[in-house]
């Protein structure tokens, strides 16, 4: 039987990649970001998605 993952593996597996915040040591979560802008070549709206990589320190500037 396979062993069931819990929060604290996960957290300790994301440290261990290398995907942590040089600023302040917290684990990147992405965030998928949605923005809706006006083409002028089609005369129509469009969609522009991006991930970001969210942390404490620049939760204010990506979701604020």
């Amino acid at each position: 039987m396979a062993k069931k993952q819990d929060f604290a593996s996960k957290v300790a597996k994301a440290q261990k990649s290398g995907d942590t915040c040089p600023v302040c040591g917290d684990v990147y979560s992405y965030v998928k970001k949605e923005q809706a802008y006006f083409s002028d070549a089609s005369q129509s709206w469009k969609y522009e998605m991006k991930n970001h990589k969210l942390c404490k320190c620049n939760e204010k500037e990506i979701l604020g």
